[in-house]
């Protein structure tokens, strides 16, 4: 799993945090490996690639400034970006999650790390905003906006939406006006955080959508 190496990285990278902060990122991704063995959790598994298309997606969410807090992380998955975020700042995080396998990954994951400021809910994030309420929904390589906007549009629970994309976000969105227009009116595109990953210097961009309702 090149542990030693991965945390190397890490630490060549004094934005990262403390050494505690550290060694919890490393036990992360080791006990991810292990789970992955047994689910499909993650297809990014070597040190280096781990750094450059995991971590420098949260460590960028949490520079830019559209998060506030409760946060929820739409379909988490295996917890990025959402668990590793709760490792960097102990801000309130929910992991919302349909698949129970996943689901009860990211529970012992939160256990284990110790993150009283992290909630799983094993369920469509739906169902979660009809009895809770969140300040931010986040979603990573979940779904285009206009599917993501039709499960939460709904919901009144909610009023800031942040999106990690990738080069292909501007064609989505105007696709989304021109196709979704009476939808994408009630959404107001608040800012754009814009920098790239690994050596090939691929696109990324961070999108906060307001709604106006």
């Amino acid at each position: 799993m090149s542990s030693q190496h991965f945390e190397s990285i890490l630490r060549q990278n004094l934005a990262l945090g403390d050494a505690d902060t550290i060694r919890k990122v490393v036990l992360f991704r080791e006990r991810l490996l292990q789970e992955n063995e047994r689910q499909n959790l993650t297809r990014i598994t070597e040190p280096q690639e781990f750094y450059d298309l995991n971590l420098v997606d949260v460590q960028e969410l949490l520079t830019s400034g559209f998060l506030s807090y409760p946060a929820m992380d739409l379909g988490s998955g295996s917890g990025v970006p959402g668990l590793l975020a709760a490792i960097f700042e102990e801000k309130p995080w929910v992991l919302v999650e349909s698949e129970r396998k996943k689901a009860d990954f990211l529970r012992r994951m939160v256990m284990e790390l110790g993150l009283k400021h992290v909630t799983v809910f094993g369920g469509r994030a739906e169902e979660y905003l009809e009895q809770s309420a969140v300040s931010s929904v986040v979603a990573r390589a979940v779904a285009r906006v206009d599917r993501i906007f039709n499960w939460l549009e709904k919901c009144s629970t909610w009023h800031n939406l942040v999106l990690l994309k990738g080069p292909g976000w501007d064609e989505e969105w105007k696709s989304f006006i021109e196709q979704k227009k009476k939808k994408a009116e009630a959404l107001e595109l608040m800012g754009t955080h814009e920098y790239s990953v690994t050596k090939e210097k691929i696109r990324r961009v961070i999108v906060r959508l307001e709604r106006k309702d």
